[in-house]
């Protein structure tokens, strides 16, 4: 039987072996040594990993609370700077300001997951979250917010408080649940968010339109408290404490990125993800532009795509959560790039609204499965004490989207929109067809 063994270096520079992993058919790679073999089961297990795991309830709860009042925030903060400004431009930066901190936080963030109670962490910044979104509601309510830079600067807050919470919550997942729940996990943490973003955005346009903008707020704030409140009771049964001794904040940084550089396989996933990052994420900013340039319609079909893309999404979830990935994790992630990377090309190349609508479906199913299996395997790869870390490097990508948002925007300046998608997805295409040739120890993974 072939072994493989995976090595994070210490901050000393040193490689110490962290798992011993065999790769055979019959014996599954990416399990911990002593752990039984799961057994197979013809039950559907959709829920199974809340089912057997009190702390997962809480903070998947939770997450749905936190999940929706981001979306609440995104969707509201657009219709407030326009309605402020005047300005599509101000519309679109303003949502899209909140991922610069990540490019100087998000870092440093996964350093304090590493470091401190990653519970009270997310508890701590949520505490921060809620006061800020609850002052710029009231605020708000006293007409007080009358410039567009008072917008950006609650925007920045919230991005500081993102940078630092979303790789905790993430590596808490981990935390909570053994290692052979944890694709189901992830699976139901990405039913949530996709289920949130169509909730945040029925809520908000409800409020905006019954009441006004600085209720969206309060109801932000809530959902903060109540993500606390669940976050109280739960515990961390599946934290592994390190025996290292804690060495500076910079020192664990780097140890963080070598363990990244120094291994083939999680440098290569991290790599998939921007790709997925520069193609597929800033496809939401630019849909009001190409369904009114490239198809003719206006925020109905915009809608429309939003609300497909999030059906497919959801039942990739359903899907994954009930029956486990149609092959080997590896190469679901490798072959969903792929599928997502073609259907952004047909939507350059599409003046159908029925096919720009219709294939959204497709790019949700296939952006879904690519996360959640492509965070599976990370997950599932890296050592508890360097978790935080290396999820940090993995959202890092999230403050890259406004500066891919921005390529495309302009070379769509020069070609129009339609024809700059075009040219990103066949862009990504081959370069996900070189990763699906190139990236063998990657399709091999499970």
């Amino acid at each position: 039987m072939a072994l493989r063994y995976s090595t994070a270096l210490s901050s000393s520079g040193s490689s110490t072996p962290l798992s011993l992993r065999p790769r055979s058919p019959e014996t599954p790679n990416l399990r911990p040594s002593g752990a039984p073999a799961r057994q197979p089961s013809g039950r559907v297990k959709t829920f199974s990993s809340l089912q057997n795991n009190v702390n997962y309830r809480f903070l998947w709860t939770g997450n749905l609370f936190a999940n929706c009042a981001q979306w609440l925030q995104f969707i509201t903060i657009g219709w407030l700077a326009l309605e402020i400004s005047g300005s599509a431009l101000h519309s679109i930066l303003t949502v899209a300001v909140r991922a610069l901190p990540v490019l100087i936080m998000g870092p440093w963030g996964g350093v304090l997951a590493d470091r401190w109670d990653r519970r009270k962490i997310v508890m701590g910044v949520q505490l921060v979250m809620f006061a800020s979104a609850m002052t710029f509601g009231v605020l708000l309510a006293k007409d007080m917010i009358d410039s567009i830079w008072h917008v950006y600067g609650y925007m920045l807050v919230s991005g500081v408080g993102f940078a630092i919470v979303q790789p905790t919550r993430q590596a808490l997942v981990a935390n909570v649940v053994p290692r052979e729940d944890l694709g189901n996990a992830l699976a139901l943490n990405a039913m949530g968010i996709t289920s949130m973003r169509l909730t945040g955005a029925a809520v908000s346009g409800v409020l905006i339109e019954t009441l006004d903008f600085q209720w969206n707020f309060f109801v932000e704030s809530g959902m903060y408290v109540g993500m606390i409140l669940l976050l109280l009771p739960m515990k961390t049964p599946h934290r592994e404490k390190s025996d290292q001794k804690k060495a500076s904040p910079m020192a664990d940084l780097k140890e963080g990125l070598r363990y990244i550089v120094g291994s083939h396989e999680m440098l290569r996933l991290m790599l998939m993800n921007i790709v997925r990052t520069a193609v597929f994420m800033p496809l939401l900013l630019f849909l009001p532009a190409y369904t009114e340039e490239a198809l003719g319609r206006g925020a109905g079909v915009s809608t429309a795509m939003i609300v497909a893309m999030g059906a497919g999404g959801l039942f990739a979830t359903v899907l994954i959560s009930s029956f486990g990935f149609f092959t080997k994790k590896g190469m679901v992630t490798l072959v969903m790039l792929i599928s997502g990377s073609s259907v952004v090309l047909i939507l350059g190349l599409s003046q159908w609204v029925w096919l720009s609508v219709g294939i959204m479906v497709i790019m949700g199913f296939s952006q879904t499965h690519f996360i959640v299996g492509n965070q599976t395997l990370i997950q599932t790869l890296v050592p508890d004490d360097l978790r935080g870390r290396v999820t940090s490097v993995w959202h890092y990508e999230q403050g890259l989207i406004p500066l891919f948002a921005a390529l495309t925007g302009g070379v769509g300046i020069l070609v129009g929109i339609n024809t700059a998608m075009a040219i990103g997805g066949a862009i990504a295409l081959a370069v996900s067809i070189g990763f699906l040739i190139r990236f063998v120890d990657i399709r091999r993974l499970d």
